[in-house]
């Protein structure tokens, strides 16, 4: 499998409630970061919101998404999480392309999971072989691809936020 695209993924109450979350708290902190990738010349920012990373909990909301992560999980068919980070990017008023990348440069064997809380005209795109695959963001919808597939988020312009989790797992 180079990648797969799961659509309603959850059902829609505990999406909804998911959603609520990432997309109206209050209380949920968002970080900034100069750079959408690892690559320091990437001239693009983004918020940043660590729920699990180096075999931790991170964050509170953890627990609210459990059954989210474990559906993940089964989908992906790996049990060793790495990191589940949630994204938020704002509208620039023109679709900003990231650098392309991949995750862990370092592993070989690993794989990717975007989770999108956001219907707009921003996305994903794969690179396979010589091919750009363009997965546009669809609110729980999930794209689980090989780590080491190169590939790059891009933002939105109808919509104020893009928002999404992404998961790595071993």
């Amino acid at each position: 499998m180079d990648y797969k695209v799961i659509e309603n993924l959850i059902d829609k109450e505990e999406f909804k409630k998911i959603q609520n979350i990432f997309t109206n708290s209050a209380y949920l902190p968002w970080y900034y970061n100069s750079t959408t990738t690892h690559q320091t010349d990437d001239n693009d920012f983004m918020f940043t919101h660590t729920i699990y990373l180096d075999d931790q909990i991170k964050s509170d909301v953890y627990n609210d998404c459990i059954n989210l992560f474990f559906k993940v999980s089964q989908e992906v068919k790996r049990d060793k999480l790495l990191r589940i980070k949630a994204n938020l990017y704002t509208n620039q008023s023109k679709n900003i392309y990231h650098k392309v990348h991949v995750d862990y440069k370092d592993l070989k064997d690993y794989k990717t999971a975007v989770y999108n809380f956001s219907t707009c005209n921003g996305g994903t795109i794969l690179y396979l072989e010589d091919k750009e695959i363009d997965i546009p963001s669809i609110e729980n919808s999930l794209i689980i691809f090989d780590g080491n597939i190169k590939h790059r988020g891009y933002t939105q312009t109808d919509t104020k936020t893009r928002i999404l989790l992404n998961f790595d797992f071993q």
